[in-house]
C-alpha cells in the first residue's frame, strides 16, 4: 500500500483529500504545518507528499527545500496543491515540487498527477545528484519565504507595497535563473 503525506493547514482541504486518498487504498498521515510534516516524513517516509505553500510557520517552499535536503526523503515526490496563485507555483517548482496544482482543485487533474507520479516511480527510481546552480535558487526561495512571511504582518499600505514591491523582483529573478538553466 502506497502512503501519502498530506501538509494543509486548511480543514477543509485536508480532511476531504485525505478521504478521497484513502477511499482509492492509499494510507494517509496529515500534518497541518511543515515542522509537523518533516517530522512525520522522517519517522514515516512516504510515497509522496502533498503540501501547501501557505502554512502556519515556515512556507511550503522552506518545507520542500528541507525535504529536498534531507538525504532520505529528497526522492520522494511532492505536488503541491495552493491558491497562492501561478507565480508562486514557479518558485515551488524551482524549489524541487514535481508537480504544482492551483487551488480549487480540479480532481481530474489531482488523478492524473498522482498517477503519473506513481508511473514514473514505478518505470524507473532516479536518484538526483544536487546542482550546484540550485543553491542560488534556494537562497533565492529562502528570501521569497522570508517575504511571504513578512506579507502576512504588515501593519501599513505603504509597508505591503514594499514588500509586494521586493518579492515581485525575487520571483523576476528566479524566473530569469530558470529560464536561463532551462
Amino acid at each position: 500500500m502506497r502512503t501519502v503525506l498530506i501538509v494543509e493547514d486548511d480543514f477543509d482541504t485536508l480532511h476531504p483529500l485525505a478521504e478521497l486518498l484513502r477511499l482509492k487504498g492509499y494510507k494517509v498521515g496529515t500534518a497541518t504545518e511543515a515542522h509537523q510534516g518533516l517530522t512525520a516524513a522522517r519517522q514515516h517516509p512516504p510515497d509522496l507528499i502533498i503540501t501547501d505553500i501557505a502554512l502556519p510557520g515556515p512556507s511550503g517552499l522552506h518545507f520542500i527545500g528541507q525535504i529536498r535536503r534531507d538525504q532520505h526523503l529528497r526522492s520522494t515526490p511532492i505536488i503541491v496543491i495552493s491558491g497562492c496563485g501561478p507565480m508562486i507555483l514557479v518558485e515551488a517548482e524551482a524549489a524541487g515540487a514535481n508537480c504544482c496544482l492551483e487551488k480549487p482543485i480540479d480532481i481530474d487533474l489531482f488523478w492524473s498527477a498522482i498517477n503519473q507520479i506513481f508511473e514514473a516511480a514505478v518505470e524507473a527510481e532516479v536518484y538526483a545528484q544536487p546542482d550546484p546552480r540550485e543553491d542560488h535558487g534556494r537562497a533565492l526561495a529562502g528570501e521569497i519565504d522570508s517575504l511571504v512571511e513578512t506579507l502576512r504582518h504588515c501593519a501599513t499600505k505603504n509597508e505591503r507595497e514594499d514588500v509586494l514591491k521586493r518579492l515581485k523582483e525575487r520571483i523576476r529573478k528566479l524566473q530569469e535563473r530558470n529560464t536561463n538553466c532551462a
